[in-house]
C-alpha cells in the first residue's frame, strides 16, 4: 500500500551521499546566515540591530531571512528525486513491484516531504547552536530566546518554514513529474524561484501577490511586503492542490514502458 511505496522510497533517500549532503548542506546553510546577521549587526543601524537580536525573536530575524535558500534547495531535491526515477529507468521496476500509480506516487511524494521536513528541524536545531555561539561573540543577550514569548516566536517560525518546505517540495515533484529531467527540471525550477518571478514583479508589481514563489515565501517569512500571510497561505494551498491533481494525471497517464 501506500506505507510500501513509502518505505521503498526512503530506502533511497537514506543514502549516505543525499541524506548526509541534503542534511549538512542545509544545515551549513542556516548556519550561514546567522553568521553573516550576527558579523553585520551594528548597535544603531543596518539591517539588524544588536539591539533587535536581543529581542524575543531575534533568532527568528535569521531563520526568516533564510527561507529564500533553504526553499531552493528543498524545491531542487524534490525536483531530482522525481525525475532522476525517468532518466535512469528505475520507474518501471517500481511499476512492476506496486503498479498501481496513484498509491505509488503518493508514497513518493510524502516520503520526500518528511525527508525534507526533517532535514529541515536538523538544520534548524544546528544554526541555534550557532546563533548561541555567535550572540555571545557579539555579547547579544539571549535569555530572551527562551522565554515563553521567544520560544512561541520560534515554534511558529519553525511551523511556517516546514509549511513553505511542503510547499516547494510540491512544487519540485510537480515540475520533475512534468519535465522527467532531473537537470531540466532544477534549472527550471530555480530560474523561475530566484530570477523569473523578481523580473515580473519589477515589471508589474501588483502580480506579486499571485505568483507561487512569492506566496510560499510569504508563509515562510510571516508575511512578506505585498503578500500577506493569510493570502500567501490560502493561495499557496491552491498552487498546491492543482500541481498534485495535475502531476496525478500525468502520471497515470504517462508511458514508462519504452
Amino acid at each position: 500500500m501506500i506505507w510500501a511505496a513509502f518505505a521503498s522510497e526512503w530506502t533511497k533517500l537514506r543514502r549516505p551521499t543525499l541524506f548526509l549532503s541534503t542534511f549538512v548542506g542545509l544545515a551549513a546553510a542556516a548556519s550561514l546566515f546567522v553568521v553573516l546577521m550576527f558579523s553585520q549587526a551594528s548597535p544603531h543601524g543596518g539591517i539588524v540591530t544588536l539591539h533587535q537580536l536581543a529581542q524575543p525573536n531575534g533568532l527568528v530575524i535569521g531563520v526568516a531571512r533564510a527561507a529564500m535558500l533553504l526553499g531552493v534547495v528543498a524545491f531542487g531535491i524534490a525536483a531530482s528525486q522525481v525525475a532522476s526515477e525517468y532518466s535512469l529507468g528505475t520507474l518501471r521496476q517500481l511499476l512492476v513491484r506496486q503498479p498501481r500509480r496513484a498509491v505509488l506516487l503518493a508514497g513518493k511524494m510524502l516520503s520526500v516531504i518528511t525527508f525534507l521536513v526533517l532535514a529541515l528541524c536538523f538544520a534548524a536545531v544546528v544554526a541555534l547552536a550557532v546563533a548561541i555561539v555567535a550572540a555571545h561573540s557579539r555579547g547579544v543577550a539571549t535569555s530572551a530566546w527562551f522565554t515563553g514569548t521567544g520560544l512561541g516566536d520560534m515554534f511558529r517560525e519553525l511551523g511556517d518554514l516546514a509549511l513553505a518546505t511542503i510547499g516547494y517540495s510540491v512544487l519540485g515533484m510537480a515540475l520533475g513529474q512534468f519535465v522527467r529531467s532531473a537537470v531540466f527540471a532544477v534549472i527550471v525550477g530555480f530560474a523561475w524561484l530566484i530570477a523569473v518571478e523578481n523580473i515580473i514583479t519589477r515589471i508589474v508589481p501588483s502580480t506579486q501577490q499571485w505568483l507561487p514563489g512569492a506566496s510560499i515565501l510569504a508563509v515562510a517569512s510571516g508575511g512578506a511586503e505585498g503578500v500577506g500571510y493569510g493570502h500567501g497561505l490560502i493561495l499557496g494551498t491552491v498552487y498546491l492542490v492543482v500541481a498534485i491533481a495535475a502531476a496525478m494525471a500525468v502520471f497515470l497517464r504517462s508511458d514508462v514502458t519504452a
